[in-house]
């Protein structure tokens, strides 16, 4: 008798165990792809040059050395309870954008201000983009909005998959870098079509 109820409690504390760990992957599955895109970023050679959480929300910002190209991040996980993880799977919104340094960033602006949205604004729709400029640093940016399964990220052992990761961070990064061009392009003084 006692070897067998030795065995229940031993399933248990496995069970619990189990438990445990669901609960805090669900809450905590956030915080590692922050890290883990800390890691994908640095690895493409770019410096974070900002980092702002208050545990919902996390801003990452990134710069390019060379080219001063920048990328900013921001993860709102949605799903950080078990139940609703259970329910709707692990997903969090996550605002991408890109920027580039122009030479005169009033004249852009001008160009660009009947289409430009004031500061990271959530739009409501994913894939929508958006244009801001940032008069003070001389900066343009193109931002976009997207609901991501968090769960293809990870393996079982909270193993990261970069090879995946890094292809969404370059493709979601290229889209941006493509549409911003070609706005500064079109609304560039001289450029057909731009407002003279």
């Amino acid at each position: 008798m006692s070897e067998e109820l030795d065995q229940v409690f031993g399933q248990l504390v496995k069970r619990s165990w189990q438990r445990f760990d669901e609960e805090r992957r669900a809450r905590e599955i956030d915080d590692l792809l922050v890290g883990a895109v800390v890691v994908a970023m640095v690895a493409e050679g770019n410096s974070l040059i900002d980092l702002n959480s208050n545990g919902d929300h996390h801003h990452l910002r990134f710069e390019h050395p060379q080219g001063k190209q920048r990328v900013m991040f921001r993860l709102t996980h949605a799903t950080g309870s078990l139940a609703a993880a259970r329910t709707l799977g692990h997903y969090a919104s996550v605002h991408m954008g890109y920027g580039e340094r122009v030479q005169d960033t009033r004249t852009v602006w001008q160009a660009l201000k009947s289409e430009i949205k004031s500061g990271f604004l959530d739009v409501g729709e994913p894939g929508v983009m958006t244009v801001d400029a940032d008069l003070t640093t001389g900066y343009v940016y193109v931002q976009v909005e997207l609901l991501l399964d968090l769960e293809p990220y990870f393996a079982d052992d909270y193993t990261v998959r970069y090879p995946l990761l890094q292809q969404h961070l370059s493709a979601v990064r290229q889209a941006l870098a493509k549409y911003l061009r070609g706005r500064l392009a079109a609304g560039a003084p001289g450029a057909a079509g731009a407002p003279a």
